[in-house]
């Protein structure tokens, strides 16, 4: 009896899910092709829609893989194998850490080490923001994709830098842990393991920057830190996570907007391009946290102090909006933002600029990189439209 034949995409579907193999396949060259092309994650597109897959590299050999140290609690040294949260944050150079993952890490990829610096996430300033942005793109003309290993207290504000500034479309994954190195069950080893494979796989290609802790991958604009002491304190309260590293296997289930603009460049780059803003010429912005009966004072002083843009998180007391509008008055560029991890901003009298679910902190990210480039409000409005809020748009 003459066995029915499959349809190219029944055999396509069939050879991703394992229950066939590339020789008991007729004309299985093709298929192979076309499955080690286009992932399952990717392939079928919407109209308009460009799969990654098709703009990431061919992977032929281990993928070359940078990782760079910024300290934090990932490289910090208890004195006792019990001291979870009694450590000094940043005492162990980033070449020791992926020595210790040795000989496993590199069968993965082929793993370098930079020492960026040795200081805690909250203590860097954005002259440095802008330093390791260049860095990470120096290092990315050489490697396939860049890890970097950092503190977890602002570790949500830096990712976001980086997602908005970084110039190449290479896969960068953000990574620290809550327990320093030397304890026992320190979150550390696994993490910094998991970051790299997915760096190695090169799956998040054009997604810009990721966050990778506790096994789960998370878009950094929309990840946030939830708890002081808790392994699982990165999450994306309201979107979700993007996939799961489980041992060896990369899952992706959801992907960034921007990776719709992947097969072109200068779209799916933003406008922040560091080589062209230098770093002391980045203007300053604050975020004022609004509650019952706040006074207005603060917002007085920040404008006084030359400050071009503030996040007001939350709706402002009287005392607040009254010193706001003046504020505005002066020159200063006002964002609304929510002060809860979930929910949105949208409608904002007058020249205020809505956040809509960005976070204070990114926001305030965002207002920087914009009022740099530009002092026109409806100029900073629309780049918040543009690159705050990425929604997909089948139309585009």
């Amino acid at each position: 009896m003459t066995k029915p034949r499959l349809s190219s995409i029944g055999t396509a579907l069939l050879l991703a899910a394992g229950l066939l193999t590339v020789a008991s396949v007729p004309g299985s060259a093709n298929v192979a092709t076309s499955v080690a092309a286009a992932p399952l994650t990717g392939m079928t597109a919407a109209p308009g829609f460009v799969s990654v897959a098709a703009s990431a590299p061919k992977r032929d050999a281990l993928a070359k893989v940078a990782v760079i140290g910024t300290g934090g609690t990932i490289a910090g040294k208890s004195e006792s194998r019990v001291g979870f949260q009694s450590y000094q944050p940043g005492r162990t150079p980033t070449a020791e850490l992926v020595q210790y993952l040795q000989p496993e890490v590199g069968q993965i990829a082929d793993v370098s080490a930079v020492d960026f610096g040795g200081k805690g996430s909250g203590e860097y300033t954005i002259a440095e923001y802008h330093d390791l942005t260049r860095l990470v793109d120096e290092q990315l003309a050489r490697a396939d994709a860049v890890v970097v290993a950092t503190g977890t207290q602002t570790m949500e504000e830096l990712a976001y830098w980086l997602d908005l500034t970084v110039r190449s479309p290479k896969p960068v994954v953000v990574t620290g842990s809550m327990r320093p190195w030397t304890v026992i069950g320190s979150d550390g080893a696994p993490n910094l393991y998991n970051a790299i494979v997915l760096a190695a796989s090169r799956r998040t290609h054009c997604f810009g920057a990721v966050i990778m802790m506790n096994d789960e991958i998370l878009a950094a604009r929309d990840a946030t830190k939830t708890s002081t002491t808790r392994l699982d304190t990165i999450q994306s309260p309201e979107l979700g996570i993007l996939g799961t590293v489980d041992e060896k296997r990369v899952r992706l289930l959801r992907a960034p907007a921007r990776t719709r603009d992947c097969a072109q460049p200068q779209q799916w780059r933003t406008p922040f391009d560091l080589a062209t803003m230098p770093r002391d010429r980045l203007v300053r912005t604050e975020v004022v946290y609004t509650y019952a009966d706040a006074g207005g004072e603060p917002i007085t002083a920040l404008a006084t102090a030359g400050v071009k843009g503030l996040v007001a998180a939350g709706t402002p007391s009287p005392q607040q909006t009254t010193a706001l509008m003046a504020a505005m008055q002066s020159g200063v560029v006002v964002v609304a933002a929510n002060r809860n991890n979930s929910g949105a901003v949208y409608d904002t009298p007058g020249p205020v600029i809505p956040a809509e679910d960005l976070l204070p902190q990114k926001a305030r990210l965002l207002l920087l990189l914009a009022l740099s480039r530009s002092s026109d409000p409806a100029q900073v409005r629309s780049l918040f439209q543009r690159y705050g809020v990425t929604e997909f748009d089948p139309i585009r």
